[in-house]
């Protein structure tokens, strides 16, 4: 009996001061201003910003641009509608698409007070492009954003795309342009208004030849 009696003695008095020594720890960590939680902190959090990790500065690299030049209009001295070219800075691939978009953008706020206009209002919008032997084909979607009646600003118009494409397009071979309408039976070919020449056959190419009196130096049709 007396062996089973020590042991247990020994038994608590072990217990006795391994709690003892869990409180004098804890009480001493406390005194020293070190809390004591149960739980998982982030030891980030309140740290002054030079000792907080650094954070990734990796940024997305500008688009590219490319600076191409289009076909707006003026009016001249005589009162005549003429074509002028200007610079446009684009983003993207400098794809004709692009090119042509900024053709029905018209002129910006600058442009206009240095007296540049532009027939076109909202409406179309170029959805493809085709070249193939020097022959490019332009898909609209619809001609709301043209002239309603074979006015002088329609031909100034066509005049503005198909010079800008057969002029102004660098790097591509483009002497005629046709124009295709999205309509319920598919892309089909329009007669495009001419100001110079003969009237192309129904949905025949059209090329710059044909909108001579809209070039500076021309005399007017």
């Amino acid at each position: 009996m007396i062996p089973a009696i020590i042991r247990a003695i020994t038994g608590a008095t072990i217990r006795r001061r391994w709690a003892t020594s869990v409180l004098v720890a804890t009480t001493t960590l406390a005194a020293c201003g070190v809390p004591v939680d149960d739980t998982i902190r982030d030891l980030s959090v309140g740290l002054p910003d030079a000792l907080l990790p650094a954070a990734s500065t990796t940024t997305a690299a500008p688009a590219p641009t490319e600076t191409v030049q289009i076909f707006l209009a003026r009016v001249d001295d005589g009162d005549r509608q003429i074509l002028e070219p200007v610079d446009r800075d684009i983003q993207g691939d400098g794809s004709i698409n692009v090119i042509l978009a900024e053709v029905f953008a018209g002129p910006s706020a600058a442009e206009q007070d240095a007296g540049l206009i532009s027939p076109f209002a909202d409406g179309s919008e170029v959805i493809g492009t085709v070249l193939e032997n020097g022959l490019l084909e332009i898909h609209l979607d619809t001609l709301e954003g043209f002239p309603h009646d074979d006015s002088a600003g329609n031909r100034l118009a066509f005049a503005m795309l198909v010079c800008t494409a057969d002029q102004l397009v660098v790097g591509a071979e483009i002497d005629r342009v046709v124009v295709l309408l999205d309509g319920e039976a598919g892309l089909e070919a329009i007669n495009a208004p001419v100001s110079d020449g003969e009237p192309p056959e129904e949905g025949a190419p059209v090329s710059c030849a044909n909108y001579l009196s809209f070039l500076p130096g021309q005399p007017g049709g």
